[in-house]
C-alpha cells in the first residue's frame, strides 16, 4: 500500500473524512441489504444455462401457458382404506385448491380439441386396423399407452387419482412457479386448506418438484439469522483468545458487520439489474466468507499494529506503518480469492456463475472496510482498545532491527523472538532437514487422497437433499407405496403439431414407457407427460429419460425437449462437468499469476500452488472417507468438487500469501532461509487464529440440515485447517528452506542463482557464499551498515546503536 495512502487512512484530520465517508455508505446499503431475499431464486430451472435441453422444455412450456406452471402433488393416505367422508374431505379440498391465487385448476383446450380429441386419435388409427379390429404392434402401444380425456373448452387440472390398493388418493396442484418466496406463500394455502377439518386418521402431505423446494427455502429462511449468529461467535472466542482484550474483538466484529450490509446490497443491486443469479445457499455462503475473511484480515492488520505500537509513540504513525507492511498482503489475499471466484462466471450452470460473482462482492466489502474503516476507528480510540494488554512505546525497540518480530522479545503472536517462541522453534526443527520433512509432509497428503477411492458420483436426488423427513420427503415415500414411480412426476416432452404424431408413436414404443398424457398447448407447440419407470434405481431412471431424449432427437430434431425433474438433474450434473474442466484450469492460472505479481517470483507461486493442490487432494480424499461411513450420504452435490476446489485453492493460498509475503520482506535483510524461520514465528499467531476462524465460520454451516451445505462446510473446514496447520506451517517452510535463494528465481532476491553451477543441474544455494547487507535507519542520520556473512549472524546491542561494521 503506497505510504501516501495509508496516511490519509489513518491522519490526524483525514480519519474523520474516512468515518463520514462510511457513515454515507452505511446508511445507503442499509436501505437495501434487506431487500437481497427477495430477489432469490431457487427453482432448480433457473440454475441451468438457456441452451439446456431441459431448460429449452421450460421455454417452450411457458410460452404456450403463459407463464411457469409447476406441479405441486398432494397425497392422502389411510392405513386400511380411504372412507366415504375421506372422499368428501378430498373433493373439498379440490374446490378450495381452485380458489387459492396461485393455483391454476384449468387451461384451454390445446388446439381447440383437432389432434388429440378421442374420436380423432380412433379415425387416424382405423386404416391400421386388420379384419378382426387389432393395430400393428407399435400402434397398439399408442392406443393403450396414450391416455386422452374427452375434450371440452377447458382441460380440468385438478384431478383425483385413486391407488389400485384404495389406500391413498393424489391431487396434482399445478401452481404458478415464480420462484422464491412468491411460490412458497401459494404452498404454505395449499397447506393449510389440507389441514383444515381433515379428519383423523387421513394423511395428508405435499411432494413434487415445488414441494421440495418450499421445504428447502423454508430451510435457508429460518436459520439465516442464527448461521449469522453462530459464525459471529466462533469469531469472537477466536478474537478473544487471540488479543486477551475484552474491548478489542468489537471493532473487527462491528467493521464485519458493516462491510456484509454492503455486500448485500451491492449484490441486491446486481440481482435486481438481472446480472447475477442469486440462489439462498449463495446467500449463506456470502454470510460465512464475509465473518471468515473480514476477520482474517482484520488479524492481520491488528497485529502488525500492535507490533509497530512498541517502535512508535504516534499510533497514527503506528498504524500508517502497519497499514504499508500489511496492507499488501491483505490486498494480494482479497485479489487472490476476488479473482479464483469471478472465473466462476465462465460457468454454464446459473447456480455457480451467480455465486462467483456474490461471494466476490463480498470478500471485496470485507476488504474494503478492514483497510479503511477498522484503521481509522483503531487511532480514534487509541491504544486503550487493547486493555488490559496494552502495547505500550519502548525507545529501544524503535531502535532495534526491524527484521525481529518484535523488539520486546516477543513475536507479532506474543511468543518468543529469534526461534525462541513455539513457531520459532518449528522452523527451527524443519530446518534440520527441510527435504526430509516435506517428503514425509507430501506422503502424508498423498495417503489421505487416497481417500477417493471412497468418492461417490452423481448428484443428489431431491429426497438426498435434505438431512431430516420433511413433508416433501415423507409425502413422495408416501406415492412412492401406493402409485407408480414417476406419476408425481412425469417427462415433459414439448414438440410442434407437425412432429406430435411421430412423437407419440415412438415414446409409446419405448418399453420403459408406462403412460403419456395430454398437458398444454399453444404457440404451435405440444406438451406430452410421459411416465417413465424407474428400474432399478436412480441412475437406471436417469439412463432412460436420457435414452428416450436420444431417441426422440432423431425423430423431430430441433422441434423435440425433453424436460422434467430427472432431465433437469440430468443437465445439471452434465454442465457441472463442463464446468469443473473449464474453471479449475482456469483458477490455476489466475491465482499462479496474482502470486507471480506479488512475489516477484515463477517457482515460488509454482511450488505454493503444488502444495494447495495436494492439500485440496487430501481432503477431497479425507471427506469422501467421511460422506461414506460417517454421514452416510447418498452422493455429493453437482457443484460440490468446484465449489470446494475454488474455495480451498482461493483461501488456501491466503495463508501462503500471509507468510511467503513476511519472508520476502525479511529475505530482503536475512538469507532466505532465516528469512523463513522468521516470517514463520512472526505469522504462526496471527494465521493460526485466522484459519480457526474461518475454518469454524465454515462449520456453522452445518446447522443448515441440508447435505450440500454439510458438504461444503465439512471439506473447507478440513481443508482450511490442514493448509494452517500442515500445508503452511511445515510443508512451505520446508520447501522454502530447501530450495534457498532458488525459491525466488527469477527475481533479484535469487541471489547467486545458476540454472548450471560447476556442472551440476540446479545446484543448491545455501552453498557459504558472501552477500552484502544494507539496512537504512529511518527517522535518524542515514548510516549505512554493511555486514559480510556467510550464515546467520547475531549483532550486540552496541554493534546495532552504533553501526559499527561486523561479521562472522
Amino acid at each position: 500500500m503506497p505510504g501516501r495512502i495509508a496516511d490519509l487512512l489513518c491522519g490526524r484530520r483525514t480519519k474523520w473524512l474516512v468515518l463520514a465517508l462510511w457513515l454515507v455508505v452505511v446508511a445507503v446499503a442499509g436501505s437495501f441489504a434487506g431487500r437481497l431475499e427477495s430477489v432469490q431464486k431457487d427453482d432448480i430451472a433457473a440454475y441451468l444455462p438457456g441452451s439446456a435441453d431441459s431448460a429449452q422444455a421450460v421455454k417452450r412450456i411457458l410460452g404456450m401457458q403463459g407463464e411457469n406452471l409447476s406441479p405441486a402433488t398432494v397425497v392422502y393416505e389411510r392405513r386400511g382404506g380411504i372412507t366415504r367422508a375421506d372422499d368428501e374431505e378430498i373433493a373439498r379440498d379440490m374446490k378450495e385448491f381452485a380458489r387459492i391465487e396461485g393455483v391454476v385448476a384449468e387451461l384451454p383446450t390445446p388446439t381447440g380439441g383437432r389432434t388429440f380429441d378421442r374420436d380423432d386419435l380412433d379415425r387416424e388409427l382405423k386404416p391400421y386396423r386388420d379384419a378382426d379390429g387389432e393395430l400393428p404392434e407399435q400402434l397398439r402401444a399408442v392406443e393403450d399407452k396414450l391416455r386422452i380425456p374427452k375434450l371440452t373448452k377447458t382441460v380440468k387440472l385438478l384431478v383425483a387419482q385413486r391407488a389400485k390398493d384404495g389406500e391413498a388418493v393424489q391431487v396434482v396442484v399445478i401452481v404458478k412457479d415464480h420462484g422464491g418466496r412468491e411460490t412458497a406463500r401459494t404452498i404454505e394455502r395449499v397447506r393449510k386448506v389440507l389441514d383444515d377439518g381433515r379428519p383423523a386418521g387421513l394423511a395428508a402431505h405435499i411432494t413434487g418438484m415445488v414441494g421440495f423446494q418450499a421445504d428447502a427455502l423454508a430451510v435457508f429462511s429460518t436459520v439465516d439469522t442464527d448461521l449469522l449468529l453462530a459464525a459471529m461467535g466462533v469469531a469472537v472466542v477466536v478474537l478473544l483468545i487471540t488479543y486477551r482484550s475484552v474491548v478489542l474483538w468489537l471493532f473487527p466484529l462491528g467493521i464485519v458487520g458493516i462491510g456484509l450490509s454492503v455486500a448485500m446490497a451491492v449484490n441486491y443491486g446486481l440481482a435486481a439489474a438481472g446480472v447475477i443469479t442469486v440462489s439462498s445457499v449463495a446467500v449463506s455462503l456470502l454470510m460465512v466468507l464475509v465473518v471468515g475473511a473480514g476477520t482474517d484480515y482484520a488479524l492481520l492488520i491488528v497485529a502488525r499494529y500492535r507490533e509497530e505500537l512498541r517502535r512508535h509513540r504516534d499510533r497514527h504513525e503506528a498504524m500508517a506503518v502497519a497499514l504499508r507492511r500489511a496492507g499488501p498482503a491483505v490486498i494480494a489475499s482479497a485479489a487472490t480469492v476476488v479473482a479464483g471466484l469471478l472465473c466462476l462466471v465462465v460457468a454454464e450452470l446459473n447456480s455457480t456463475k451467480g455465486l462467483g460473482p456474490v461471494s466476490a462482492v463480498g470478500v471485496m466489502s470485507a476488504m474494503l472496510a478492514m483497510t479503511t474503516l477498522l484503521p481509522a476507528l483503531m487511532v480514534v480510540f487509541g491504544r486503550w482498545v487493547f486493555w488490559p494488554v496494552i502495547p505500550r512505546y519502548d525507545p529501544h525497540a524503535a531502535a532495534a532491527d526491524p527484521g525481529r518480530p518484535g523488539a520486546d522479545g516477543t513475536g507479532a503472536d506474543g511468543t518468543g523472538a529469534d526461534g525462541t517462541g513455539v513457531w520459532g522453534r518449528l522452523g527451527r526443527r524443519i530446518a534440520r532437514n527441510p527435504r526430509l520433512v516435506w517428503i514425509v509432509t507430501f506422503a502424508g497428503l498423498a495417503a489421505c487422497a487416497t481417500g477417493l477411492a471412497a468418492y461417490r458420483e452423481g448428484g443428489l436426488d431431491n429426497a438426498d437433499v435434505f438431512l431430516s423427513r420433511p413433508d416433501s420427503v415423507v409425502g413422495q415415500e408416501v406415492a412412492a407405496r401406493h402409485f407408480p414411480t414417476g406419476a408425481s412426476d412425469p417427462v415433459q416432452v414439448v414438440t410442434t403439431e407437425q412432429y406430435v404424431k411421430d412423437v407419440i408413436v415412438d415414446t409409446a414404443q419405448r418399453p420403459e414407457v408406462t403412460s403419456i398424457s395430454l398437458g398444454a398447448a399453444g404457440n404451435g407447440d405440444i406438451l406430452l407427460n410421459v411416465t417413465v419407470r424407474s428400474g432399478d434405481g436412480r441412475e437406471s431412471e436417469r439412463q432412460e429419460v436420457l435414452a428416450l431424449r436420444d431417441r426422440l432427437r432423431a425423430v423431430a430434431a430441433p422441434d423435440v425437449n425433453v424436460g422434467g425433474n430427472v432431465a433437469l438433474i440430468a443437465d445439471l450434473e452434465r454442465g457441472a462437468q463442463r464446468d469443473r474442466e473449464v474453471i479449475i484450469p482456469l483458477v490455476l492460472l489466475v491465482v499462479f499469476a496474482v502470486l507471480a505479481l506479488l512475489l516477484r517470483a515463477l517457482l515460488a507461486p509454482l511450488l505454493l500452488l503444488a502444495t494447495v493442490v495436494v492439500s485440496f487432494l487430501a481432503t477431497l480424499g479425507l471427506s469422501s472417507l467421511a460422506f461414506t461411513h460417517l454421514f452416510g450420504f447418498a452422493g455429493v452435490d453437482q457443484g460440490f468438487v468446484l465449489l470446494v476446489f475454488v474455495f480451498l485453492v482461493a483461501l488456501g493460498v491466503d495463508y501462503n500469501i500471509f507468510l511467503m509475503h513476511r519472508v520476502r520482506e525479511e529475505a530482503h535483510r536475512h538469507s532466505t532461509a532465516r528469512a523463513a524461520i522468521v516470517g514463520l514465528e512472526a505469522t504462526g499467531g496471527v494465521i493460526t487464529s485466522a484459519g480457526v476462524v474461518l475454518a469454524g465460520t465454515f462449520a456453522v454451516l452445518v446447522v443448515l440440515p441440508l447435505s450440500q451445505t454439510v458438504q461444503i462446510a465439512f471439506s473447507v473446514s478440513v481443508g482450511v485447517l490442514l493448509d494452517t496447520m500442515i500445508v503452511r506451517s511445515v510443508l512451505v517452510t520446508a520447501l522454502t528452506l530447501d530450495a534457498g535463494d532458488a525459491i525466488w528465481w527469477p527475481g533479484r532476491l535469487a541471489r547467486g542463482f545458476r540454472w548450471w553451477r560447476g556442472g551440476t543441474p540446479l545446484a543448491r544455494f545455501r552453498t557459504s557464499r558472501v552477500r552484502p547487507q544494507v539496512m537504512l535507519r529511518p527517522r535518524r542520520l542515514v548510516r549505512p551498515r554493511v555486514t559480510l556473512r556467510s550464515g546467520p549472524v547475531v549483532l550486540r546491542k552496541r554493534e546495532k546503536r552504533e553501526g559499527e561494521f561486523s561479521g562472522k
